[in-house]
Protein backbone atom coordinates (compact mmCIF):
# COMPACT_ATOMS: atom_id res chain seq x y z
CA UNK A 1 0.00 0.00 0.00
CA UNK A 2 0.77 3.80 -0.18
CA UNK A 3 4.14 3.06 -2.44
CA UNK A 4 4.23 6.28 -4.00
CA UNK A 5 5.64 9.42 -1.55
CA UNK A 6 3.03 11.29 -0.65
CA UNK A 7 2.45 14.24 1.94
CA UNK A 8 -0.67 13.57 4.06
CA UNK A 9 -0.91 17.04 4.50
CA UNK A 10 -2.70 17.71 1.32
CA UNK A 11 -4.92 14.97 1.88
CA UNK A 12 -6.02 16.15 5.22
CA UNK A 13 -8.62 18.84 4.31
CA UNK A 14 -9.90 15.96 1.89
CA UNK A 15 -10.47 13.50 4.48
CA UNK A 16 -11.84 16.78 6.96
CA UNK A 17 -14.63 17.21 4.32
CA UNK A 18 -15.10 13.58 3.91
CA UNK A 19 -15.79 13.25 7.97
CA UNK A 20 -12.97 11.16 8.36
CA UNK A 21 -9.64 11.05 10.07
CA UNK A 22 -6.86 10.91 8.00
CA UNK A 23 -5.34 7.53 9.52
CA UNK A 24 -9.25 5.98 8.56
CA UNK A 25 -9.28 2.54 6.21
CA UNK A 26 -11.90 5.23 4.03
CA UNK A 27 -9.26 7.90 3.53
CA UNK A 28 -6.04 5.57 3.30
CA UNK A 29 -7.59 3.77 0.52
CA UNK A 30 -8.16 7.89 -1.38
CA UNK A 31 -4.73 8.08 -0.71
CA UNK A 32 -3.46 4.63 -1.88
CA UNK A 33 -5.90 5.31 -4.89
CA UNK A 34 -4.69 8.89 -5.83
CA UNK A 35 -1.00 7.86 -5.03
CA UNK A 36 -0.59 4.90 -6.70
CA UNK A 37 -3.97 4.96 -10.15
CA UNK A 38 -2.38 7.42 -12.56
CA UNK A 39 -6.21 8.22 -13.66
CA UNK A 40 -6.89 8.86 -10.09
CA UNK A 41 -3.90 11.42 -9.77
CA UNK A 42 -4.86 13.39 -13.02
CA UNK A 43 -8.76 13.97 -12.06
CA UNK A 44 -7.10 14.77 -8.20
CA UNK A 45 -4.95 17.02 -9.71
CA UNK A 46 -7.60 18.52 -12.56
CA UNK A 47 -9.88 19.00 -9.79
CA UNK A 48 -7.77 20.91 -7.40
CA UNK A 49 -6.54 23.06 -10.29
CA UNK A 50 -10.28 24.25 -10.90
CA UNK A 51 -11.11 24.53 -7.16
CA UNK A 52 -7.62 26.55 -7.61
CA UNK A 53 -8.37 28.94 -10.72
CA UNK A 54 -11.88 29.91 -9.38
CA UNK A 55 -10.82 31.04 -6.23
CA UNK A 56 -8.26 32.88 -8.19
CA UNK A 57 -10.55 34.55 -10.61
CA UNK A 58 -12.92 35.03 -7.58
CA UNK A 59 -15.43 32.93 -9.62
CA UNK A 60 -19.39 34.70 -8.86
CA UNK A 61 -21.37 31.63 -10.22
CA UNK A 62 -23.63 30.21 -8.72
CA UNK A 63 -25.25 26.46 -8.64
CA UNK A 64 -29.08 26.87 -9.06
CA UNK A 65 -30.94 26.20 -6.42
CA UNK A 66 -32.54 22.97 -7.58
CA UNK A 67 -29.30 21.74 -7.80
CA UNK A 68 -27.62 22.51 -4.98
CA UNK A 69 -30.30 20.92 -2.74
CA UNK A 70 -30.33 17.79 -4.85
CA UNK A 71 -26.39 17.63 -4.56
CA UNK A 72 -26.63 17.92 -1.58
CA UNK A 73 -29.43 15.52 -0.71
CA UNK A 74 -27.17 12.52 -2.93
CA UNK A 75 -23.89 13.78 -0.59
CA UNK A 76 -26.34 13.45 2.62
CA UNK A 77 -25.07 16.91 3.82
CA UNK A 78 -27.29 19.89 5.29
CA UNK A 79 -27.37 22.79 3.56
CA UNK A 80 -25.32 26.25 5.29
CA UNK A 81 -27.91 28.46 7.05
Amino acid sequence: MMQAKIKKGKFKKLCDILGEDLDSPACRQIIDNISNSPPCKVYYDTVKKSVLLCKQNDCVEEVPNGVNKRLLKILDLEEEK
